[in-house]
């Protein structure tokens, strides 16, 4: 995005940062752009040096400026910039506890934006440009622009008092630090200023303007099957939001729908994201983690295919972007003393994949807009 931004640019002065996962590859942009790296999926110390120079930058433009952002999935996790007395480790322990609780990208990131001196709009507060356009990839179901990168140059509808209720929701709130329950309690008592709300005046000059989201994946996945398989492919939604195990299961149970030929013939997309409880500590992702939630429930169904997978190869904390399971993936993992409800327990879904082959490795993709989740029949 950045290259193409300076490429479009030429003859003009442009200066920029582009902050970029730390295994990201980064084509040449010129010298006036700095690259910096940021940590993903947990914030740490390279993301806060980031969002500090992100902070001054903006703090140095004037008013005869243009700022120019290009806002992709990561952002919220890559600008970690948390407000006097809360430290960095008080934002990793809160981003670990939400992310492993089945919270919502809603609820977290309505917590992540009360939280720092750039979300939630404050970006714009800090930004002294006469003109921002913001141009987004979003990552999120529906594209609610102020949870994509926990909306920097969005007002904020939600409250500090949202933000409390959403870590209660999913018993966050007993485990977050105190430096960060008692700034959320002093922001609920109107003693910390809230963020922007819709109607902000300093809102005016900004323009936000979404380039692709998980619909543009999942239509341009079903002309490819379509074309491939001779058969329809349906997008059923891409605002899937539902938890890992009952996404596999729906799956699984779309799939021997198929095979049964109760439904129609052809593949069925599903877009968006689910969430996963976790409770182990294996290896995987809330993709494979799907795939595998619907091992048992195609066995013994021939020709029938469920795969999972992100669209910037990464699930979870592996090294995969999903997983792809049929009708023989049980058999063969019982031959080999592998069951499934064993790893599931552990959260361990990249392990049963690797020991049968059948985790998808694509590698970073650089690009984020969720994840896809597909049904098919191969004959």
């Amino acid at each position: 995005m950045t290259r193409a931004a300076v490429e479009s640019l030429r003859g003009w002065p442009v200066n920029g940062i582009a902050v970029v996962p730390p295994n990201q590859r980064v084509p040449s942009m010129g010298d006036n752009i700095t690259v910096l790296r940021a940590s993903h999926p947990l914030p740490g110390p390279d993301g806060l040096l980031a969002a500090s120079n992100v902070s001054t930058a903006l703090s140095n433009l004037e008013r005869e400026d243009l700022l120019l952002c290009m806002i992709s999935g990561g952002s919220s996790a890559m600008l970690p910039s948390p407000p006097p007395g809360i430290a960095l480790r008080d934002e990793q322990r809160l981003t670990k506890s939400l992310v492993n609780s089945r919270a919502t990208i809603h609820d977290i990131n309505t917590v992540r934006r009360h939280i720092s001196t750039l979300k939630g709009g404050r970006l714009v507060q800090l930004c002294k440009a006469g003109s921002i356009l913001s141009l987004i990839i979003s990552d999120v179901p529906g594209n609610f622009l102020p949870d994509i990168g926990s909306g920097l140059t969005v007002e904020d509808p939600t409250t500090f008092q949202q933000a409390i209720e959403a870590m209660r929701k999913y018993g966050v709130w007993e485990l977050a630090p105190d430096a960060v329950r008692d700034y959320l309690t002093l922001g609920r008592r109107g003693k910390v200023p809230e963020t922007p709300k819709p109607g902000d005046h300093q809102f005016a000059k900004v323009h936000n303007v979404v380039l692709a989201d998980n619909a543009t994946a999942c239509s341009a996945a079903a002309r490819f099957l379509s074309a491939d398989h001779s058969t329809p492919a349906t997008v059923l939604t891409s605002r899937a939001e539902i938890e890992a195990s009952q996404m596999g299961k729906l799956l699984a149970a779309t799939a021997t729908d198929r095979t049964r030929q109760t439904l129609p013939m052809g593949s069925i997309l599903l877009g968006g994201e689910t969430t996963v409880l976790v409770r182990g500590n294996g290896t995987g992702g809330r993709n494979q983690e799907t795939a595998l939630s619907a091992v048992e429930g195609i066995a013994g169904l021939d020709g029938a295919v469920v795969g999972a997978l992100g669209t910037d190869g990464i699930d979870g904390n592996s090294n995969a972007a999903g997983a792809i399971v049929d009708g023989r993936t049980f058999k063969r993992a019982e031959r080999k003393g592998l069951r499934p409800k064993d790893y599931l327990a552990r959260n361990d879904s990249y392990h049963f994949f690797h020991a049968l082959g059948d985790n998808l490795i694509t590698g970073r993709t650089g690009t984020n807009v969720g994840d896809i989740y597909l049904m098919t029949r191969i004959r």
